[in-house]
């Protein structure tokens, strides 16, 4: 059991110093489209110099969606008032430059958690998606020595509702079969080790 215990021990204390030898970069971004429609977007960005080609992100928001976006189909079953409720997305990006600027691409998951209401009703339902999606992107510095970076994005895949609450009476609010969003986000990146 000794054994075990200050194998632990060593281990523990070799991956603290392996991580502090190591240079991580935090991003914080924002996308100012839900804002502008009653809600939120914030994502935070993690890269560590082991892996510099990749960064990883998580994402919340929520917001409103105008019924002139939603799809035809769900418009004419008489659906209206879509919202996101706070909904969550997380993203793996491969970067083509190890400096992790420029053109980069990668998997990501939207778990949309959506509420809808029918025309002339008072009647809401609340349902869960899944949104797996390939995204590709293009991180800018327009002021290198500043950290603030614009990141435009361009994202495709196909929704899929995941728990059967989608319908009243009956009548269901479709998953778009295929979807794309097109963002663009503002971000500011620095180094751990500057704090």
């Amino acid at each position: 059991m000794r054994a075990i215990l200050n194998s632990i021990i060593i281990l523990t204390c070799f991956a603290v110093q392996y991580q502090n030898s190591l240079s991580e970069q935090i991003s914080l971004e924002v996308d100012p489209a839900p804002f502008i429609l009653n809600g939120y977007s914030f994502s935070v960005r993690y890269s560590l110099a082991c892996m510099e080609h990749f960064s990883f992100m998580g994402s919340i928001y929520k917001s409103d969606f105008p019924d002139a976006m939603m799809s035809q189909v769900n418009k004419d079953n008489g659906w209206t008032d879509l919202e996101f409720r706070t909904s969550y997305a997380f993203f793996v990006d491969y970067f083509f430059d190890k400096s992790q600027e420029g053109f980069y691409i990668g998997p990501s998951l939207f778990i949309y958690n959506k509420s809808v209401e029918i025309e002339n009703s008072t009647t809401s339902i609340d349902f869960t998606n899944i949104y797996p999606n390939a995204r590709i992107g293009y991180i800018w510095y327009p002021f290198e020595s500043l950290g603030f970076y614009l990141n435009p994005w361009f994202n495709i895949g196909s929704e899929i509702n995941i728990d059967k609450k989608n319908k009243i009476n009956d009548i269901e609010f479709e998953p778009n079969r295929f979807n794309y969003i097109i963002a663009i986000h503002l971000g500011y990146s620095f180094e751990l080790s500057d704090l």
